[in-house]
C-alpha cells in the first residue's frame, strides 16, 4: 500500500514539473503570436530541418519595429510576468531604464532589446516542437 501511494505520488510530482516547464514561457509566446500579426511590425521567422527525417529542429523568430512605445511595454510586462519560471535571466540597465533583456526556459531562449525611442527587437530561438 505505501509503496503504490509513494509511486503515485512521484508521478504527480513528475507530471507537475512537466507541466510547469509548458507553461514557463505562455506570456511571451502569447506575445510573440501577437506580434508576428500586428502591422508595422517586421517578423523574419527561420525554421531549420532534420535532414532525415524532414521535421523542424529548430526555430529562430526575429521581430522587429519603430516607434512603438506601447509593443515595448507589453514586451517589458511579458518578460516580468513569466520572469520567476525562466531558467537563465540576463538584465542590462542604462539610465535606470531596461534597455536588453534575455531569459532561457529549458531549450528556449528569449531576448529583447529597444534604443529608448520605441523601437526594439524580440528574438526566440528554440526547438521545432515548441
Amino acid at each position: 500500500m505505501k509503496t503504490s501511494q509513494l509511486i503515485v505520488v512521484l508521478v504527480l510530482l513528475v507530471a507537475g514539473c512537466f507541466s510547469m516547464d509548458l507553461s514557463a514561457q505562455e506570456t511571451l509566446k502569447a506575445l510573440v503570436k501577437k506580434c508576428e500579426n500586428m502591422e508595422n511590425v517586421n517578423v523574419n521567422i527561420v525554421r531549420n530541418k532534420d535532414k532525415t527525417t524532414r521535421k523542424v529542429s529548430k526555430v529562430i523568430t526575429s521581430i522587429s519595429f519603430s516607434n512603438n512605445e506601447v509593443l515595448v511595454k507589453e514586451i517589458l510586462a511579458a518578460f516580468n510576468k513569466d520572469k520567476d519560471m525562466a531558467d537563465q535571466e540576463i538584465e542590462n540597465r542604462s539610465n535606470g531604464r531596461v534597455n536588453n533583456l534575455f531569459y532561457r526556459f529549458g531549450s528556449v531562449s528569449y531576448s529583447f532589446s529597444e534604443d529608448g525611442n520605441g523601437s526594439g527587437s524580440l528574438s526566440v530561438i528554440g526547438k521545432g516542437d515548441e
